[in-house]
């Protein structure tokens, strides 16, 4: 059976940051690897492997809501994916897998998508 977890994330106008105890959380159900922390994706190479896994699921979902919606995609590769989450992680490696993976989405996308067209 997929684990379930609930995750909370706040979000301010700099990124998402993990807030103790703030009025914009988000409660989240999260499955698979994404509900882990960090700490255990970074704390083997098996959990790394399936940590990825999850990680380019994610992404490419994020990447299929914003087609949907007519938003620019992500072109990370899937060595930027898991670089940009790894580098979230390393500064915070209690906060969960998907808290991480979507802050490292949104700042990649901030730094790498062009601006809208007019």
């Amino acid at each position: 059976m997929i684990a379930l977890a609930i995750w909370t994330a706040a979000a301010s106008a700099a990124g998402e940051t993990e807030d103790a105890g703030g009025a914009d959380r988000l409660a989240v159900n999260v499955a698979g690897f994404g509900a882990k922390t960090c700490s255990d994706w970074l704390s083997s190479s098996s959990h790394k492997l399936e940590g990825s896994v999850w990680i380019y699921g994610f992404w490419s979902g994020l990447n299929y809501v914003a087609a949907a919606s007519e938003q620019k995609q992500s072109q990370a590769s899937s060595a930027d994916m898991v670089d940009a989450v790894e580098k979230v992680c390393r500064s915070g490696p209690s906060r969960l897998l998907a808290s991480a993976a979507w802050q490292a989405y949104v700042g990649h996308n901030a730094t790498h998508i062009d601006a809208p067209e007019r």
